[in-house]
């Protein structure tokens, strides 16, 4: 990526004029460190103008938080040093914790109010009046920084961001329709890595529909109605992944056993593939009669004995399969009405997928808060112990250090970059305090002495590649070189400053590497194990019909999440257990098909006096057992109850269609969890 490009330049000298602007102000009305001003510019400052706000929004936000904390605690903790850093630990802690949860960008708010809280606390504790205007100063400074970053962002050449929520939710069907379109079009069904690499892909769009989504909300009027067209999009997309692995695996199953294509399902996969490429948006409803027919015609043909039950059941599954496709399809093109109904009804898609049905890893999540609370807490007993009497940065920058870094599987090598970029924002500090800063007499000068390094520093941020580095050199920077209304230029002060920044930050690294670091199996693999257990407890409210629709669809959302966890980290970091445990797209089809056959049609299987409740057993046996060892592959106890059921339900079958139903979604249970077993 070049460095000059146009959006880099205007990006980088719009950031640089919110930044002047924010000194020019806090030095003309005298604020205490108008620095933090500075900083606060550079690090709401985002390549588009919604994000800019939201973000700007978010610190605002914490920065509260974390200074009511501070004014609460600080009456109550002044006469014991040990028992405030104890206190501020802890918050630092609790946000974390908090922030990790939630997962959205508005997680930003608890964790900034956290460290927030240590950077307004840890410097005054030993001026306990100071505390006060210390807040105060703090929360003015960042105000003046938001908005100067906002307003700049927001007025001049503003670049809207609900374009890139289009195109991403645009990619995210049409890398679907391609993978959909090779998998009809080569039917062996057999996944090639590209293949693979597509699945990987579409397990990312989520997340980054959900936070672009979060960021146009601030752009007004203008992202509105894409915002609610998005909205509708995006619950249907959802099932895009479990969708096309279904398709692909009855493909295998199909090409494996030499299944020739009956007539009418070959005339169907030319029509589908004539509406998935060329008519999606108009013959929705030609193409669904088309797959209803041929299921008619298939069954037909079975019940005269000229096709086996086997091969009716796949291609029963398949034609469903390919239906839901058309289903999603459909949602996709024609979203106008339904996105008029969603707004009238005030429901969104950041409701349907709340923070109760997302994947949380509480163990994670507290290894997390425990290495913040360490980092700092320790950090405060280095400082207190060696008298340092200017080693407040040392627990300040391990609190913002542990929590920047928190949500990565492996942060220490981040962490190692993060050094680098404040070593390198002390030597350019250093450069200015020796050189450059001393011959500026006026603000104009000092304003031509900083251009050209914040110029560059913008555009080292607008690269993703230099991203982090850039913004661990601009957190750093304004503070090193300690502008003030009375500045001056103290090369010891700095270096003091850096020393105590380093020393904290090692501190945090050198925990978080003992505590936290984990690899991105191992994330996925607890993934995969509460997926498991998610997937039994859901059985059992199925086997004691307990479990309703709505249930039903709150457990597909989690699974579904959980599955966008452990794919990329799969690719990322293979590991032989966490191949051999799956990705959970199994397990998610297994409790549909569980609910689809015992909940839909429990009183046809009352009727006909079909008990499943000695498989329910079985099978429970093995999702237990598969807890303890993701390795676990199913007994054949479970296989031969299946069997059972499948042999007791064939030939009431033939003469009840609800029971046919039945049937297709217990052998779905059966190729979900024997996909290389043949039938009976």
């Amino acid at each position: 990526m070049k460095w000059f490009t146009t959006s880099a330049v205007l990006f980088s000298g719009k950031t640089t004029l919110a930044a002047f602007l924010a000194l020019t102000i806090a030095l003309l009305l005298n604020f205490e460190k108008p620095a933090w001003a500075v900083t606060t510019v550079f690090v709401t400052s985002q390549l588009y103008a919604a994000s800019t706000l939201s973000k700007s929004i978010f610190r605002l936000l914490g920065t509260l938080l974390g200074g009511c904390f501070i004014l609460l605690i600080y009456p109550e903790t002044v006469q014991s040093p040990l028992f405030f850093s104890f206190s501020v630990s802890l918050w630092v802690a609790i946000c974390l914790y908090l922030s990790l949860k939630d997962r959205t960008p508005k997680s930003y708010i608890f964790m900034l109010a956290g460290y927030s809280a240590a950077i307004m606390g840890f410097p005054t504790v030993s001026s306990p009046y100071a505390i006060t205007w210390t807040v105060i100063s703090r929360i003015e400074e960042i105000t003046l920084g938001i908005i100067c970053s906002s307003l700049i962002h927001r007025l001049i050449l503003p670049v809207p961001m609900h374009h890139l929520l289009s195109q991403s939710v645009s990619n995210w069907y049409k890398t679907a329709q391609k993978l959909c379109n090779d998998l009809i079009s080569h039917t062996s069904g057999r996944r090639t890595p590209e293949r693979e690499d597509i699945l990987i892909g579409m397990a990312n769009y989520p997340l980054n529909v959900e936070t672009l989504l979060t960021h146009c909300i601030y752009e007004g009027e203008a992202a509105r109605n894409v915002i609610r067209l998005v909205s509708v999009q995006y619950k249907h997309l959802t099932y895009l992944l479990p969708t096309l692995t279904a398709i692909e695996t009855r493909l295998t199953l199909l090409a494996d056993l030499k299944i020739p294509f009956p007539p009418c399902v070959s005339q169907v996969f030319q029509h589908f593939l004539l509406w998935l490429n060329f008519d999606v948006s108009r013959n929705t409803a030609a193409i669904q009669h088309l797959l209803s027919e041929c299921q008619t015609a298939l069954q037909q043909e079975w019940r005269a004995g000229n096709m086996t039950t086997e091969e009716i059941l796949l291609f029963t599954g398949l034609l469903e399969r390919l239906a839901n496709f058309v289903r999603i399809g459909d949602a996709w093109h024609n979203v106008t009405a339904r996105a008029a109904d969603l707004y009238s009804s005030g429901d969104s898609v950041l409701s349907t997928g709340g923070a109760n049905l997302r994947h949380t890893d509480r163990g994670l999540l507290l290894l997390s808060a425990l290495t913040a609370f360490l980092a700092t807490f320790l950090s405060c007993l280095f400082w207190a112990g060696s008298g340092w009497a200017d080693g407040a940065n040392v627990p300040m920058m391990a609190a913002i250090t542990s929590s920047f870094f928190a949500s990565i599987d492996s942060p220490v090598t981040p962490m190692r970059l993060f050094i680098k970029g404040v070593v390198i924002a002390l030597l350019i500090s250093l450069f200015y305090i020796a050189i450059l800063i001393p011959q500026a007499n006026t603000l104009q000068a000092l304003i031509i002495c900083l251009f050209p390094g914040l110029f560059m520093l913008g555009l080292v941020l607008a690269r993703p590649a230099t991203n982090l580095i850039g913004l661990s050199v601009a957190i750093q920077l304004p503070g090193f070189i300690g502008l003030s209304h009375h500045y001056v230029p103290n090369m010891i002060v700095t270096l003091n400053a850096g020393i105590s920044t380093l020393t904290g930050i090692i501190i945090a690294v050198a925990l978080t590497a003992i505590i936290r670091n984990r690899r991105p199996s191992w994330i996925a693999r607890r993934a995969v194990a509460m997926g498991v257990r998610d997937l039994l407890g859901f059985i059992k409210a199925v086997e004691r019909n307990a479990a309703s629709l709505l249930m039903r669809q709150h457990f597909i959302i989690r699974m579904l999440d959980r599955v966008n966890i452990i794919l990329p980290r799969k690719r990322l970091d293979p590991n032989a257990e966490l191949s051999a445990a799956g990705d959970l797209i199994a397990e998610t089809w297994i409790g549909a098909n569980c609910y689809d056959y015992y909940a839909r049609y429990h009183s046809e299987l009352q009727q006909h006096h079909i008990d499943s409740g000695q498989m329910f057993h079985e099978l429970s046996l093995y999702l237990r057992r598969k807890m303890k060892a993701l390795h676990t592959r199913p007994h054949q106890d479970l296989l031969h109850e299946l069997n059972q059921l499948l042999a007791t339900l064939e030939p009431l079958a033939l003469r009840h269609p609800d029971i046919f139903a039945a049937m297709v979604h217990l052998f779905n249970i059966r190729v979900s969890l024997y996909p290389d077993q043949r039938w009976l």
